[in-house]
């Protein structure tokens, strides 16, 4: 870099360490400057700054350097100080970022077992999200909208299986069962239905509970009843807002109100999406034999994390 950028970078790097933004920017002619903070505010320690200089016309130079801010902040961050455990949940994350699969990274994690927990904050109270992570128990937690229903902020956490999640005030939660790190994808949709269910009944928690080992859904082979589920349910495989639908109305038993509030749409929206839904299955939905028939499918791809594409087969992983 020319002495210009270097004098530059050096400004930036005094902004973002010295309790200012997190990230600043600056532009020189043919060169666009990005700082990003990598150790928080703490006075008593030295602060850390990225600093890059990129062709403002380099999309992908920012954005990489976007992500190495991530990265480095995982590991010269506040968090690499508060103990070996911390620290190695940090090193997790990063083999994750980088690539690794959940099974390569599980010991670093500590405990076999976790839970998911999705929780949404009620608007009648100030309670933040570490108060929330607090009482968890845990600082494995993020935020981020849930995609599918309500458009408040949904807030993610992973909870040592042996730590008791209750209700805390101010939230409602969602929670899965204990799994081990492999099966985290599964646990995290049980946990969002679980959370969807708390909302629509308006209570503070509601756990997910998987049918036990003499269920009917032991009876049929995984791949049979999941083959049956993507044929009995190939006409909605171009919508899944429509599929979303009929699985939340199933599960809270045919309440238009209840479905209404678990996605955050109106009861008319409803009533037109499972109109439409019957007339697309050519079905009865009325029909008690039906719908346990469409919940035994839903449920099939639910276990293993299936979904319809537009042909109506699983798409491969």
């Amino acid at each position: 870099p020319t002495a210009a950028v270097r004098a530059a970078a050096d400004r930036l790097a005094q902004v973002v360490g010295a309790g200012g933004p997190s990230s600043a920017t600056d532009t020189l002619p043919g060169t666009q400057l990005s700082a990003y903070a990598l150790t928080g505010r703490d006075p008593r320690r030295p602060a850390l700054a990225l600093v890059v200089a990129a062709d403002p016309n380099d999309p992908p130079a920012h954005a990489i350097a976007g992500v190495a801010a991530v990265l480095l902040s995982l590991i010269t961050g506040p968090a690499a100080d508060r103990g070996p455990a911390e620290a190695e949940h940090s090193a997790a994350l990063v083999r994750l970022l980088l690539g690794a699969r959940p099974a390569e990274v599980a010991a670093l994690l500590g405990p076999p077992l976790w839970t998911v927990v999705h929780a949404e904050r009620r608007r009648d109270t100030t309670e933040s999200p570490t108060a929330l992570a607090a009482a968890l128990g845990t600082s494995l937690i993020a935020s981020e909208p849930d995609a599918g229903a309500a458009t408040a902020p949904v807030l993610r956490a992973l909870v040592p299986a042996g730590r008791k999640v209750t209700a805390h005030p101010g939230w409602t939660l969602g929670v899965s069962e204990p799994v081990p790190v492999e099966e985290l994808p599964a646990a995290d949709r049980h946990a969002a239905t679980a959370l969807r269910r708390a909302l629509a009944r308006r209570t503070s928690l509601v756990r997910h509970r998987a049918p036990g080992p003499h269920g009917i859904a032991s009876l049929v082979a995984p791949a049979d009843a999941r083959q049956h589920a993507q044929a009995l349910l190939a006409p909605l495989a171009d919508s899944p807002p429509l599929l979303a639908t009929l699985h939340n109305w199933l599960s809270l038993h045919g309440s238009w109100d209840r479905t209404a509030t678990a996605l955050g749409i109106h009861r008319n929206t409803v009533r037109q999406r499972i109109a439409r839904i019957a007339g697309l299955l050519d079905a009865d939905l009325d029909d008690p034999d039906v719908r346990m028939e469409l919940w035994f499918a839903l449920r099939s791809l639910d276990r293993d994390g299936s979904s319809l594409d537009r042909d109506g087969a699983a798409p491969q992983a």
